[in-house]
């Protein structure tokens, strides 16, 4: 009897492990676990980071304050402005200083850190993201996986004379004749500025306006950037929405059109020609 029940359990318990392995087959893997597996797979990614070493040119060396912040900023190949593609902030450091900087450091979820990537490395005196004057810098452009860059901090900054004017861009919005009696009652205008070549991620610069009248006189500029730091400068795009629920997506019977500028320009003129959805 002792050894048919040892039986009947090591049976039942074989049943128990099979039940479970067969519905561990069944259960497949979460997409917001995947999600998170390929993201670690793309940060270990070799051949999506840049690693080197970075130094001040020997001319200034002996000048440069030993109290500061070592900050690195990636963008894209010929993109000057707007949220970087990756950053990072480095304290109490040596120099040379060895670096990397890669997907994990990426600033907005969905961007990639591959292609042609400029890297910025900037000694700040003040700990602050936005550049001043006497900080120092030096950029390198370089493909994604180089290893052994060497970025040396040679550009002592200095104090940039503009005037108001020139960060900002102002002009008229019109509505297209075929579409002045679609304009969606109690809707709101928005203007979303994006660096040029830049197509998602947080725009430049944004503001959204109601009650207007057309044709609309506006206004547009560094008051109106969406992160701390980020500068109203360069190329361009801004687009302008007539939105009828008020919402910052674009829905079907929103009417919408775009112009490239650059700040400084007071003559722009933006045509709203598209009707979303037709």
């Amino acid at each position: 009897m002792k050894q048919l029940a040892i039986i009947v359990l090591i049976f039942s318990f074989s049943i128990v492990i099979i039940s479970c392995d067969g519905e561990l087959k069944e259960h497949p893997i979460s997409p917001q676990v995947k999600q998170q597996m390929d993201a670690k797979s793309k940060s270990s990614d070799p051949n999506r980071s840049i690693s080197g070493t970075i130094e001040f040119a020997e001319s200034i060396a002996s000048k440069v304050p030993e109290q500061g912040t070592l900050f690195l900023i990636a963008r894209p190949e010929g993109v000057k402005s707007g949220p970087p593609l990756a950053a990072k902030k480095h304290s109490l450091i040596k120099f040379p200083f060895a670096f990397k900087l890669g997907q994990e450091n990426v600033m907005l979820e969905g961007n990639e850190f591959e292609g042609k990537i400029t890297v910025t490395a900037r000694w700040d005196l003040d700990g602050m993201p936005k550049a001043s004057p006497d900080d120092i810098d030096g950029s390198i452009t370089v493909i994604s996986g180089s290893t052994g860059v060497k970025i040396v901090l040679n550009n002592v900054i200095g104090v940039k004379k503009t005037s108001s004017k020139s960060k900002i861009v102002s002009g008229t919005i019109r509505i297209a004749s075929t579409l002045v009696n679609q304009i969606p009652e109690g809707a709101s205008l928005f203007l979303i500025a994006r660096s040029d070549g830049v197509q998602r991620g947080i725009p430049l610069a944004v503001k959204k306006l109601k009650g207007v009248k057309f044709p609309y006189t506006f206004t547009l500029g560094q008051a109106d950037v969406m992160l701390p730091g980020a500068l109203f400068e360069g190329p361009i795009t801004i687009f302008a929405r007539l939105d009828s629920d008020g919402d910052a997506a674009p829905a079907p019977g929103d009417i919408d059109g775009s112009v490239a500028t650059i700040p400084g320009d007071h003559q722009v003129e933006i045509i709203l020609d598209h009707l979303i959805g037709s």
